[in-house]
């Protein structure tokens, strides 16, 4: 019997990858998304606008020096 059901295949999910950016870096990509049309950019500015802050007890170098050691462990 033929198979008809028109569910998709599904793919391993990757694990999610957490980002740095500068305030700097982050108002430049805000003050672009502004130039474009709203329906466009409204639910990435959204995304962006929950971003929340590093803790200061835990610098930004800590991050990093995480990142760089699991890299060398594969």
């Amino acid at each position: 019997m033929a198979n008809n059901s028109k569910t998709k295949p599904t793919q391993a999910q990757q694990p999610q990858r957490t980002y740095l950016i500068s305030s700097a870096v982050l108002m430049d990509v805000m003050r672009y998304l502004m130039t474009r049309p709203y329906g466009e950019v409204v639910k990435l500015m959204g995304a962006l606008s929950t971003l929340s802050q590093l803790d200061k007890s835990i610098g930004a170098d800590f991050v990093k020096q995480q990142a760089v050691e699991t890299n060398a462990k594969k």
